[in-house]
């Protein structure tokens, strides 16, 4: 439960609880006292005997998200704020005691406490029923350790079960974890590793996956599965039920599309149809990575197309009355846009004075300018262009202009300005710092300089 701030008026939680955070025992989610109190006074005060209220039928509706005690709702008498407290405290919760327990070890009892919420309990049902429906699964088990012979080391997996893909196949152990509103990424990582070292799959469940505001949690898992997600439910359950195959839902990211508003992509999925990775501990429907290797590549390809016709058309330019720069620029977005990428808009084309600039590094000649010699070109950027200046001289290195500079520089004057330009940089002078709103442009038609 979350009360919200509907009048705007000031939170009524204490500024500094002793338990900052309990957990909802029907949702299973965990709660801060500032949101679940919210700033409402008449809410604050009903909620207080709603707590009472759930105590008594035994039924509490929230606990202490470390020690699981069940909690009330008091009032500071002179703040007249709200905060939690142990409905017992027998000094076992470092949220009184300030004890020695670990940050790890307090995750490990929040993640496990979450397991007695109701929520919780009729998930393991359902991925159990779902189980069981299809051949495929044997040795189908709730709430059994699995114990490292050497180690002693244990984990008790939510449910677990044997599954043999066809008759002749070997048997692979499958733990299946309920995933929970927790945010410790330090406990999914721990189970991976174990699972991994026991021989088994470790397997998320979700009860639901929105497209927007994930829990990080939920994050954790769904970037580390190949941009997978898995939803266990009454209807997957009932399709199971009646295919004889367990079924769920699935949630994957296409990168294909680079729109970011675009939604996640839902199906009906078979276990069978899913891809097993247990060397990484994942289970995905949709390879991501793979597709998002073969999106890359296709846009690799594209923008060397894109920047070989803006390259010939740029250098074309003074020649050819047939092409003007607006037309190239036209071009060059819609050749970018075309390949799948994005670029911000632009009140206005990256200077000419800057594109010439680079081309004359690249090939060590005067583009765009009527001077006699490539120095004159560094010259006028370092002179009456600074904030160009550091893309130039990232020029200057990936094209390795260096030595052609030291050998047009006859009368020493290039030496002098680096010399001095350099000691005004390392000064903090802000007329050098460098013109970046046109990183993504110069990053597509001149990629080397970004390598260095």
């Amino acid at each position: 439960m979350r009360l919200n701030d509907s009048n705007g008026s000031a939170n009524l939680a204490v500024l500094k609880p002793e338990i900052p955070v309990v957990m909802d025992l029907e949702t299973g989610d965990f709660v801060d006292v500032a949101s679940t109190v919210g700033s409402s006074y008449e809410r604050a005060i009903q909620l207080r005997s709603r707590i009472v209220d759930s105590i008594h039928e035994d039924a509490p509706l929230y606990v202490c998200a470390e020690c699981q005690v069940p909690v009330r709702l008091l009032m500071h008498p002179e703040s007249r704020r709200f905060y939690f407290k142990h409905l017992m405290e027998d000094g076992r919760c470092s949220a009184i005691t300030r004890g020695d327990r670990t940050h790890e070890e307090i995750n490990a009892i929040k993640y496990n406490g979450a397991k007695e919420s109701r929520r919780h309990r009729e998930m393991k049902k359902l991925v159990m029923q779902s189980l069981r429906a299809d051949a495929r699964f044997s040795e189908i088990k709730a709430e059994e350790r699995i114990t490292n012979r050497q180690t002693g080391a244990w984990r008790q997996p939510d449910v677990q079960a044997m599954f043999t893909a066809t008759p002749d196949a070997k048997s692979i152990r499958v733990v299946f974890e309920i995933q929970l509103s927790t945010t410790y990424l330090d406990v999914i990582a721990a189970r991976r590793r174990f699972y991994l070292e026991e021989g088994g799959l470790l397997f998320w469940v979700f009860a639901r996956f929105d497209d927007d505001h994930r829990r990080l949690t939920q994050d954790d898992v769904f970037y580390n599965n190949n941009q997978n997600a898995f939803i266990v439910n009454e209807d997957s359950t009932q399709l199971s039920v009646e295919s004889g195959e367990f079924q769920l839902g699935c949630v994957w990211n296409d990168p294909s599309s680079q729109d970011a508003s675009t939604a996640l992509n839902r199906a009906t999925v078979r276990f069978t149809d899913l891809t097993l990775d247990f060397p990484r501990q994942r289970a995905f429907y949709f390879d991501f990575e793979g597709k998002h290797a073969a999106v890359r590549n296709r846009i690799d390809t594209r923008m060397i197309m894109v920047r070989n016709d803006f390259e010939e058309a740029w250098l074309a330019l003074d020649r050819d009355e047939d092409w003007s720069e607006e037309w190239i620029w036209q071009e060059f977005y819609r050749g970018v846009r075309d390949a799948g990428v994005r670029l911000p808009e632009y009140r206005r084309d990256p200077h000419r004075i800057l594109i010439n600039a680079l081309y004359s590094a690249k090939y060590g000649k005067v583009i765009g300018w009527d001077f006699n010699r490539f120095i004159e070109v560094a010259h006028l950027v370092a002179r009456a262009h600074k904030p160009y200046l550091p893309y130039f001289r990232k020029a200057l290195q990936a094209y390795g202009r260096g030595p052609q500079l030291v050998e047009e520089d006859r009368s020493g004057k290039w030496r002098t300005r680096v010399r001095d330009y350099k000691k005004e940089i390392s000064a903090g002078n802000k007329d050098y710092e460098p013109d970046v709103q046109f990183n993504d442009v110069v990053a597509i038609l001149f990629p080397e300089i970004f390598e260095h």
